[in-house]
């Protein structure tokens, strides 16, 4: 009788065990399944697909060939100017990926890019930066694919470039990688991050001055943009308020400038002695239009491109303010040379 009780005893507490487990994994099953429709409630597509046609109007410099004029739609994408080398190549990207409520990247269905020769729009070469990211890092996924990189290496070749993250921990930064196709050549590079390809100093490979002193203009570090007449730069360009005049550091000793057509001067000799062109040019009061000015620009050299003939830049209430000051006290500014004097770099 004690055997056949051990015995019963062996397949109840088996049995309860066998229950237990099948509870706790139905309950596994239940709550993963629920996270799974959590992440597909909270999983939302993003579509990119450029045209050519986006860009209402565009020049290159008759003066300096690597210098560029862009006009587009105050609604166009805000990137989609700087898939641009000027001089060069105009890029079009087509991409559709799927990202859940963390900005994670969770599925990329398809990122192209075609290559464009930039003043006429005709197409080069189509580059398929999914199939290469999947044919060489299948455990990785692309971040961002509309966020690439233009990348112009000494000797003058130019790159895609794209971060991939790891597919199983998409945070870990230690297993990220970059992806570098030559869209000259088609060579594909993949390096850890931060290995970064070695840059050219500028487009034309010419010494320049390398003055840098128009970043006094960032964010109107002084107001020097708005005692000229300028409104300062609003970055919603979606919500329709007003954009001021933009300078940002685009590589290479070029200075990308960014600003509504109703701040274009009616007579400036040198602005439309390097886009003739763009004088003449209609459109809405609202477009955008977007310079590429080469060979390290002063701040100086910016305004004067802006303001009418025989205006001058005008410095009336500008201060540097005391955290950006070398002895961190505010400023008055009165000149170029003042702010070089006391600005802390």
């Amino acid at each position: 009788m004690k055997k056949v009780w051990n015995r019963k005893g062996l397949l109840i507490t088996g049995a309860v065990i066998i229950c237990v487990l099948l509870v706790i994994f139905i309950g596994w099953v239940i709550v993963h399944q629920r996270e799974v429709e959590r992440k597909r409630a909270n999983t939302k597509t993003f579509v990119r697909d450029d045209r050519y046609d986006e860009m209402l109007y565009l020049e290159a410099g008759a003066v300096n060939t690597n210098n560029l004029v862009v006009v587009t739609a105050d609604d166009t994408d805000a990137l989609y100017t700087s898939l641009i080398v000027p001089g060069r190549y105009g890029f079009l990207a087509d991409c559709e990926y799927k990202y859940n409520d963390e900005e994670r990247i969770v599925e990329v269905e398809r990122a192209k890019y075609t290559v464009c020769d930039l003043m006429t729009g005709a197409p080069i070469k189509t580059i398929d930066v999914k199939e290469i990211a999947d044919r060489l890092e299948p455990d990785k996924v692309i971040r961002y694919p509309e966020m690439v990189d233009i990348i112009i290496e000494e000797g003058g070749h130019v790159y895609l470039g794209f971060s991939l993250m790891n597919k199983k921990d998409l945070g870990d930064k230690t297993q990220w990688r970059q992806l570098y196709v030559n869209i000259e050549t088609g060579e594909e590079l993949v390096r850890m991050r931060g290995d970064n390809l070695k840059l050219a100093e500028t487009l034309t490979g010419e010494e320049s001055a390398g003055k840098y002193s128009y970043g006094v203009l960032y964010d109107d570090r002084i107001g020097l943009i708005k005692a000229n007449g300028f409104e300062p730069y609003y970055s919603e360009r979606y919500t329709r308020e007003i954009v001021g005049i933009d300078v940002r550091d685009w590589g290479y000793d070029v200075v990308r400038i960014e600003m509504p057509k109703k701040y274009l001067p009616e007579s400036n000799e040198t602005l439309y002695k390097e886009f003739p062109g763009l004088k003449n040019y209609g459109g809405s009061e609202e477009d955008i239009v977007t310079f590429y000015i080469g060979g390290a620009p002063t701040a100086e050299e910016i305004l004067k491109l802006f303001l009418e003939d025989g205006e001058e830049i005008s410095f009336e209430g500008c201060v540097l303010p005391a955290k950006l000051s070398i002895d961190e006290q505010d400023h008055e500014i009165r000149s170029f040379e003042e702010y070089e004097q006391w600005y802390k770099y």
